[in-house]
């Protein structure tokens, strides 16, 4: 099933799901490395433009993933308690906000004095706008917390899952594989 359906997530979904999971955490992890590695140190610019390749290649996948998420038909959720679809749609919703924000501040911040970033020398993404001191401190800082703020909604988000597995219904299980229309699951 390549396709989304009323009740199970399709390939397209799961793979993109996964993929932009596993690169944010990774992203995050090089971002901090990066954090602690000094400036000076020898490697540091080849791990800084794995950073900012990364983070444009990612920036098209979540690009792709909202135009996935907008044209395609989302499962109804296994929850029938208002207060969990509030809180699921809440934390969706801030994850796409942080995720986004995170990517846009970073490309702020690597083309603010014009250079563009280069996608491992296949695709070079221009600057289209240059930033003062100021504004460049204030994309370092979005990035810096909201990449934070992202990595505890990423924890509240993987446990809330997990729970969810361990009492029993289908929530992970229909981002691990598509499901079928008899393995649907309701709370």
């Amino acid at each position: 099933m390549i396709r989304d359906t009323s009740h199970s997530f399709g390939w397209i979904s799961i793979l993109l799901h996964w993929s932009s999971a596993i690169t944010t955490l990774f992203l995050f992890g090089l971002g901090i490395y990066l954090t602690s590695y000094g400036y000076y140190s020898p490697d540091y610019l080849e791990i800084a433009h794995l950073h900012y390749a990364l983070g444009m290649i990612l920036l098209a996948v979540v690009a792709v993933r909202l135009l996935w998420r907008l044209s395609s038909k989302t499962p109804a959720s296994l929850s029938k308690k208002l207060p969990i679809k509030i809180s699921v749609f809440l934390t969706k919703f801030l994850l796409y906000s942080f995720l986004v924000a995170i990517l846009v501040s970073g490309y702020f911040i690597c083309t603010a004095e014009g250079q563009s970033i280069a996608v491992f020398n296949l695709v070079q993404i221009p600057s289209f706008i240059l930033l003062d001191t100021p504004q460049l401190n204030a994309a370092g800082l979005t990035h810096k917390y909201l990449a934070w703020a992202l990595f505890g909604l990423v924890i509240l988000h993987a446990g809330a899952a997990l729970v969810h597995h361990f009492k029993g219904d289908k929530t992970l299980m229909r981002m691990i594989k598509p499901q079928k229309a008899s393995d649907k699951e309701a709370n």
